[in-house]
């Protein structure tokens, strides 16, 4: 897949990681997920540009070939998924320690 990052106005350079979501699905009356893959893939916009175009090869999204007619319903999706969290932080900040009556 391709995409480009665009800066907008409080953008800066640097380094941003993008949530692509690869989904196989059965379409249909009652669609069904076959499978689904997210990739944060990282981007580094260089200083002193405003846009970066990047692309990502997924190349481990197999699946058992369907009976008969199923593979005409296959659809594979592929874009941004905003509902990721972001990656979780090593650093986890320290817990408060209860203050104890004086």
């Amino acid at each position: 897949m391709e995409g480009r990052v665009i800066l907008g106005p409080a953008g800066v350079p640097g380094q941003v990681e993008i949530p692509i979501r690869y989904a196989l699905v059965m379409e249909g009356p009652d669609p069904k997920m076959i499978t689904t893959k997210l990739h944060r893939v990282p981007v580094v916009i260089p200083p002193g540009q405003g846009n970066l175009s990047f692309t990502h090869v997924e190349e481990d999204l197999t699946v058992p070939m369907p009976p008969g007619s199923d593979l005409d319903n296959y659809v594979i999706y592929i874009g941004f998924d905003p509902n990721v969290p972001p990656p979780d932080d090593k650093k986890k900040k320290p817990k408060a320690k209860a203050k104890r009556p004086v």
